[in-house]
């Protein structure tokens, strides 16, 4: 119906111009070369992103296999950390002294561990100079009213912290605010330093702190540098080139049947 449409539409506002039908075909031709292209073009695109995903998590876990081989805590103080931040790999054992808020604590939401709902706890540490510093102390399951099913309290006297620093983890997008403006804890998704801060009233340490597992007053900690091996990552490039090929066996195949 289109083409007959357009055929109808080339008679009567082009006399000069060749047959309809000719323009015709030479427009279904561009049509199907135009289409095919974007199609080819996706599949190897597709390839091309995860192979370079899992050359990017493959030095993710380089660089924290070289972070946990070290066998000291470092001193990085805050305008180095915002250096390291802004490169983008950061993974640096480092010890605080300082004491936890823990009127003043985060829930990060959305996180899983064995198949169960629960939050990320968030707590500030705060130094007798210097930002607060963020403390991942670990995961806790949330009951039926999307609360912690346990008590977040912790001591508020002086102690050395020691962990990973890493940077703040980030969503590809989210429909929620990121921090409840009222009450505390604040459940957040994936905020950033500046959300923290906003929350907070002060400046924040522009890294996050992973406890490590032996520290006290930390929650379930089972920290991994990536979700997704790079292998995955490997493997869905395989798939993606391997339909690329398939999509043109196919092609060449089907245009030589109606040559």
């Amino acid at each position: 119906m289109l083409w007959r449409q357009l055929r109808i539409v080339a008679r009567v506002y082009c006399h000069g111009c060749p047959e309809p039908g000719v323009f015709l075909s030479v427009l279904r031709r561009l049509v199907i070369v135009i289409g095919w292209l974007a199609v080819f073009s996706l599949l190897v695109g597709l390839a091309f992103w995860q192979f370079q995903r899992g050359q990017e998590k493959s030095r993710l876990l380089e660089a924290y296999g070289a972070a946990q081989a070290h066998s000291g805590a470092l001193e990085v103080n805050a305008d180095a950390a915002r250096s390291v931040s802004a490169s983008g790999v950061a993974f640096i054992k480092a010890c605080f002294t300082g004491r936890y808020e823990q009127d003043r604590q985060f829930l990060l939401d959305g996180q899983i561990h064995d198949g169960i709902a629960g939050f990320d706890v968030w707590t500030p540490l705060k130094p007798a100079d210097g930002d607060p510093v963020i403390v991942n102390r670990g995961w806790v399951a949330q009951d039926a009213n999307r609360a912690p099913a346990g008590s977040l309290r912790v001591p508020e006297n002086d102690r050395e912290v020691c962990g990973m620093l890493v940077r703040f983890p980030r969503s590809g997008w989210s429909f929620r605010a990121s921090v409840e403006p009222h009450g505390w804890p604040k459940v957040v998704v994936y905020p950033d330093p500046a959300e923290l801060e906003q929350a907070l009233g002060s400046r924040v340490y522009p890294l996050l702190l992973q406890l490590d597992s032996h520290e006290p007053d930390g929650f379930e900690r089972n920290w991994r540098p990536v979700v997704m091996p790079p292998e995955r990552h490997y493997g869905y490039a395989f798939q993606w080139a391997s339909l690329a090929l398939t999509w043109v066996v196919i092609s060449v195949v089907f245009w030589r049947r109606h040559r």
